[in-house]
């Protein structure tokens, strides 16, 4: 995981699995002196299928999505995370996780209309058989919005998920579920949008993946198809090289390797050995004695 700061009071940081300390004092992990900022403000617990956020000072002011957190929040792969004024966005290790060759399709095709033999055969074809959009911020917060074939998103009327802010074009983007996959489309934009915190046009979009428009953010579930772990990553290049010379690595404090415990067993055996020795002494004693 990657951790971006979009107004540069830090550079780009990769986090590995474990803790992670964020705050101005200088034992942070992630050391941010900017005003605002507490000693020890955050703590970011990231295991293989969690990220969970901890504040560390109850006097802190921290913001997942603009929403207040007090103690703990489950974050995600694009969540914006505010510690007072200064940001910082959770995205993968590297943009390119985002595949962008989608397949070529009509962006602007008018779909069938409904009850006809076209529109029929295009849903006897949709698989998954069940894709919904679920809003995690903004004015969807909390809502189910279904991906039936193609869904058209802008601030325009005539769209099927209207979003009336001021980032979003009239026709903004298009999702389609196309039976062997679901796929973001760009249908000409001013600002593009938002994948686990990545800016893109369009994209391969998998079940769990978080999709910003300006202050809306939607989860895409889809329990029938891979994740993006499961899925085929084969279109990515992974080089680690490229990642270690653009971006400082969060450093990890060498642990001492732990003691060798002692085995019971062995004990155990010892003591069997001194009562056995005593008990020949006090056999010789009383031979000695007898005779």
């Amino acid at each position: 995981m990657r951790l971006h700061f979009p107004n540069k009071e830090h550079a780009d940081v990769i986090v590995a699995s474990g803790d992670t300390t964020i705050g101005s004092a200088q034992d942070n992990n992630v050391v941010v002196s900017k005003p605002g900022v507490a000693a020890h403000h955050i703590n970011l617990a990231v295991a293989e299928r969690s990220i969970v956020l901890s504040v560390s000072d109850a006097q802190a002011r921290v913001h997942v999505n603009a929403r207040p957190v007090r103690e703990k929040a489950l974050l995600r792969l694009g969540d914006t995370v505010s510690l007072d004024t200064i940001q910082l966005r959770l995205m993968p290790d590297r943009d390119e996780s985002i595949r962008t060759n989608v397949p070529t399709g009509n962006r602007n095709a008018t779909p069938p209309p409904p009850g006809s033999d076209e529109m029929n055969a295009t849903r006897t074809r949709l698989a998954p058989a069940k894709v919904v959009l679920r809003g995690v911020s903004g004015s969807y917060f909390g809502k189910i919005v279904p991906v039936r074939g193609r869904l058209v998103i802008g601030r325009g009327s005539d769209c099927d998920l209207v979003l009336d802010e001021a980032e979003m074009s009239r026709r903004h983007a298009v999702i389609e579920n196309s039976g062997d996959g679901i796929y973001l489309r760009d249908l000409g934009s001013a600002n593009g949008t938002f994948v686990n915190g990545v800016q893109v046009r369009d994209a391969v979009l998998h079940p769990d993946d978080q999709i910003a428009f300006d202050t809306n953010r939607f989860l895409l579930e889809a329990p029938s198809l891979p994740t993006r772990e499961e899925g085929d990553q084969a279109g990515v290049d992974v080089d680690n090289s490229t990642i270690t010379q653009t971006m400082r690595a969060v450093p990890r404090p060498t642990q001492p390797a732990p003691a060798k415990p002692v085995d019971d067993r062995n004990k155990n055996d010892i003591w069997w050995l001194i009562g056995a020795a005593a008990l020949i002494a006090i056999g010789i004693a009383v031979l000695f004695y007898v005779f």
